[in-house]
């Protein structure tokens, strides 16, 4: 009786909650570079950093933005292992739908002094190029995975995360791009009338630097970040599971993803008996949701 109980608040629980999920995944979205690095089944990196790497583990967060390193892979079994190309389609995919606001804005109100414009603020947008993939095959990934955890700092950790309310997982594949600053176009041709396109440029240059503490290279007359940067990262697609789990840990791409892994692993999981062969990290296949 307890079980049904149970059963029929889970199902209550999915009911209401389905409708408010498909609501925010069809809401607009003020996050183009998110919404584009999910559709090629990565999760963004906020901020972009050099600091992940395939191969490592991470405790991820039940929202599945926040990642935290456990074990970095060592570098000797990384070298034989990681293979990395460029995306032509990424990149064209990034540069025209992934925009990214930077919070570097350029006052210019002082090219307008005589027009109602002198308190003109621009605003510096940013799109990746440059784009490059390293990938991990899923086998040489879990031997690297089975290396980890034999160390008693990995093992005793991941284990003790495995419980924290979020996932326990391995980067397999990690994008690094590169950052190209630019105004947006009626920016632009609101400055051409004023003032020369050279001194837009350094305009943005000194902005980016001053704002954003990066360093900015010209080239071409385009301006790029200084070093290219890791944003976005893909996990191995099943997580570390518990001893006790039921079910397979998988990272949830979507809202309704989230609801249905908090009713999976915190109501039915807890009042069914685990599964004698349950995973805890494995080459299966990605969970049937359509990205955002």
């Amino acid at each position: 009786m307890r079980k049904l109980t149970i059963f029929a608040l889970a199902a209550i629980g999915m009911t209401v909650a389905a409708p408010l999920a498909a609501y925010y995944e069809t809401s607009p979205s003020d996050d183009p570079l998110g919404d584009t690095l999910r559709q090629y089944g990565f999760q963004p990196i906020n901020p972009p950093s050099n600091l992940m790497s395939v191969g490592s583990l991470y405790y991820v967060d039940a929202q599945v933005k926040d990642f935290k390193a456990i074990c970095h892979a060592d570098k000797a079994d990384l070298e034989d292992a990681v293979v990395s190309s460029r995306s032509w389609e990424m990149q064209e995919s990034l540069e025209r739908k992934g925009r990214f606001a930077t919070g570097v804005e350029v006052d210019l109100g002082w090219l307008f002094h005589d027009t109602a414009d002198k308190s003109y603020v621009a605003k510096v947008r940013s799109s990746l190029t440059d784009v490059v993939l390293e990938e991990i095959p899923l086998g040489p990934n879990w031997a690297i995975f089975a290396k980890l955890m034999k160390k008693p700092e990995c093992n005793e950790v991941a284990m003790q995360y495995i419980h924290a309310g979020g996932y326990v997982c391995q980067g397999q594949k990690i994008l690094q791009a590169t950052a190209e600053y630019k105004l947006d176009r009626d920016a632009e041709s609101k400055l051409a009338a004023k003032t020369t396109n050279e001194n837009i440029k350094d305009i943005v240059k000194l902005a980016v630097e001053a704002q954003a503490d990066q360093a900015v290279v010209d080239r071409q007359g385009r301006l790029f970040a200084g070093a290219a940067l890791k944003y976005g990262i893909s996990m191995t697609p099943i997580c570390l599971a518990p001893p006790t789990g039921r079910f397979q840990r998988v990272l949830p791409r979507t809202a309704l993803g989230r609801v249905a892994n908090f009713v999976l692993f915190n109501i039915v999981e807890p009042i069914l008996p685990a599964q004698p062969d349950h995973v805890k990290v494995a080459q299966g296949p990605q969970e049937a949701e359509q990205p955002k």
